[in-house]
């Protein structure tokens, strides 16, 4: 059954119940009806993504199978005996195409390596595809947005490492508004597709077990230009909170440095969970692998200082950024060590425990006071579409 997203049901950034609290939970689940973030499910199940039995990660994960998982791992059917996978993934944000196609570049790029590490990818043993949907290049506008892109996908590519072997594009895409030619959001998809020595060393994003501890992997920035939560609040609330945005920059060598130790970590056996944050920032990656796993999650933001219209601000940027290269990780009571050691002895300095796996069935985040508190079953129907 189709869903349509409306916007109109959920526009209040926040709201105050009788002790004061601050809630973002309309927001969340607002983000979550969002066409680019809801289910997938309808389209995935009339295609086949089994490809011969070979698939040993599937599109859609979780103890119901229907959470969003990051990428793919194939595992083909070879002539002589292999544990070897091939990792599947990609990366577009067309909303930060419409601000500067250079960072949307850049962007996808690193959403496309982050989603393949976030299953257990070697960031080293990787090489990327482009796909551009464009308009008319004789435009000087539409060509100069074009050269910006291209030259993101040049710096990302030498940066990462990571060749491209192969491409699609898609020029000339326009359509009629009256007398008006107009064309379409300048668009980049990046696939990314690499080797993993034994698929069976692979996770996915769904939560596995109460009592297990959560991390968040990489740097947080006021970066909210181009950003889902700027979608479903409106443009006049958004202002209100960020009247200067600019879209996230990706830190390549940082990036390289957290993909390269949150894989191997995954490899090592050290997580059993992973997810990147992507569009709707951490709120919705945490409510995403919470429904996966049918597992609840109590999440401490911390103090984010002075009790003003400036906190409001900080928490939305917390809960909400969609900066590049970071990860959530689950890890068991007992590799918290180990991971840690893996991960301060790869130089990331960037890590946090933010909170636990609970059995509470509920999504509780709060610093002070409660931010967000909702049942798991809330977030699967608002992500389904309506369907629990």
């Amino acid at each position: 059954m189709a869903y349509t997203w409306d916007s109109s049901s959920h526009t209040s950034t926040y709201m105050h119940d009788d002790r004061g609290a601050t809630h973002y939970a309309p927001t969340l689940l607002a983000l979550l009806s969002h066409p680019t973030i809801a289910s997938k499910e309808a389209v995935i199940r009339r295609y086949d993504h089994e490809v011969q039995g070979a698939t040993v990660l599937k599109p859609l994960v979780g103890r119901a199978g229907n959470g969003p998982g990051d990428a793919a791992v194939l595992q083909p059917q070879l002539d002589e005996a292999s544990k070897a996978g091939i990792v599947l993934s990609n990366g577009v944000n067309p909303l930060y195409g419409k601000i500067d196609p250079y960072h949307m570049a850049m962007n996808a790029v690193d959403e496309a390596l982050r989603n393949l590490t976030a299953v257990g990818g070697d960031i080293e043993r990787v090489a990327i595809l482009d796909n551009f949907c464009w308009g008319n290049p004789t435009d000087p506008e539409q060509l100069g947005m074009l050269v910006r892109a291209v030259k993101g996908c040049h710096d990302a590519a030498i940066g990462f490492g990571t060749p491209f072997i192969s491409g699609k594009d898609s020029l000339n895409n326009e359509y009629r508004a009256g007398e008006q030619r107009l064309p379409v959001i300048p668009t980049l998809v990046i696939s990314a597709v690499g080797i993993i020595e034994d698929a069976a060393q692979t996770v996915d994003m769904s939560l596995k077990a109460p009592g297990n501890l959560l991390y968040l992997i990489g740097r947080t920035n006021e970066e909210m230009a181009g950003s889902h939560y700027g979608e479903v609040v409106g443009q006049a609330v958004f202002e209100q909170f960020f009247p200067y945005a600019t879209v996230p920059e990706v830190d390549i060598s940082h990036a390289y440095d957290s993909m390269k130790a949150v894989g191997a970590a995954i490899r090592k056996g050290l997580i059993c969970s992973c997810h990147d944050l992507s569009e709707g920032g951490l709120a919705v990656a945490l409510a995403e692998m919470a429904l996966a796993g049918s597992l609840g999650v109590r999440v401490d933001l911390g103090n984010p200082g002075p009790v003003d219209i400036q906190r409001n601000t900080i928490n939305i940027v917390r809960l909400f950024s969609e900066s590049a290269s970071r990860f959530i990780v689950e890890v068991t009571l007992e590799h918290w060590e180990a991971f840690e050691q893996h991960m301060h002895s790869s130089g990331i300095r960037d890590i946090k425990h933010i909170g636990n796996v609970t059995n509470t069935g509920y999504l509780h985040i709060h610093d002070w006071d409660e931010l967000i508190y909702l049942p798991v079953m809330e977030l699967q129907k608002a992500w389904k579409g309506g369907q629990a």
